[in-house]
Formats: structure tokens, C-alpha cells, sequence
């Protein structure tokens, strides 16, 4: 009998893939260019924090939080016995060049809109979950440890819930 394992990695894979593709760069931006000079500066999107390439935008698919619970009384253990329940969290910072915090601000709202968006067309995360659902989200500006700018920061947590 094969014991089936957690969905998580998955999940948090087809998440990250579907925000690659769904995310477009700033448009208040040149041609949606950002200060590095090509096409893509102005976003990225990685798995946990990015590392030395950091264009103005970043969306972090990050930290999984995970809970299981028996589900229903199989005899075996096996398929279907446990639930488990987890969270998928994804940081979003906005770094704007300005002294105007309501440019960084916004810009971090509407990505945390298109993040929600993508997992409210697929809720079950390309057939990886049963369900899931945004369920929080945060959003603040605050100013550069350098002084140079504002920076929007969110995070918005994704619940998903699967049988194994």
C-alpha cells in the first residue's frame, strides 16, 4: 500500500509557476521597464527570498505552515485517512524611487489583487488541493533603511486543504 505524501511541495510549486506567468510588470512604469534597463527589471517572482537580483517589485512565494487531521476512520491508515491543512505564505515589496508612499502602496495592493485573482480562478491549484482560498493580507509602506525611497511590503496567505 503506497501512503500518499503531502501536496504541499506541489501546490506551492504550481503557485509559484502560475504567478510567473500571471504577473506583469508595472505599468506606470517606461515600457515596463524598471531602473535596471531591460524588459523584466521592474518584477520578479522566486521561491522564498530572492537573492542578489532586486528589481523594484518582488512577489516571494515563501513559508509553508502545515496541520494534519484525521479525516475519516480508514481501517489501513492508508489513502484518504488523515487531511491536512496549510498555509502558503507570499511577501510582496514595492520599492518606488520617490518620496511618495502612496505609489509604493499601491502598487503593492494591486499585486496582492493578482496574486488572489490567479488562486480565485484555480482554487485547487492546478487539481494539487481540494480547495484553497486567500485568506489574509497586510499591507503597509515603510521608508528605506537608506533613506532613498518608500517601499510597499504585503503578505497574503493562501489556506489549502487536501486529503491524504
Amino acid at each position: 500500500m503506497t501512503i500518499p505524501a503531502s501536496s504541499a511541495p506541489a501546490a506551492r510549486l504550481w503557485l509559484f509557476n502560475a504567478l510567473k506567468a500571471a504577473l506583469t510588470a508595472d505599468p506606470g512604469t517606461v515600457s515596463g521597464q524598471g531602473s535596471y534597463g531591460d524588459a523584466n527589471a521592474s518584477l520578479l517572482v522566486c521561491l522564498d527570498a530572492p537573492g542578489t537580483y532586486q528589481p523594484e517589485d518582488i512577489v516571494a512565494v515563501g513559508k509553508v505552515d502545515r496541520r494534519i487531521d484525521v479525516s475519516s476512520m480508514v481501517g489501513s491508515g492508508g489513502a484518504g485517512w488523515l487531511i491536512e491543512h496549510y498555509t502558503i505564505e507570499i511577501t510582496v515589496e514595492c520599492a518606488r524611487g520617490t518620496d511618495d508612499s502612496q505609489s509604493a502602496f499601491e502598487r503593492t495592493c494591486s499585486l496582492i489583487d493578482q496574486i488572489t485573482a490567479v488562486v480565485r480562478t484555480d482554487p485547487t491549484l492546478g487539481g494539487n488541493v481540494l480547495w484553497s482560498q486567500p485568506t489574509r493580507s497586510e499591507t503597509d509602506t515603510v521608508w528605506a533603511d537608506d533613506h532613498s525611497s518608500w517601499v510597499g511590503q504585503g503578505t497574503l496567505t493562501v489556506d489549502c486543504n487536501q486529503r491524504i
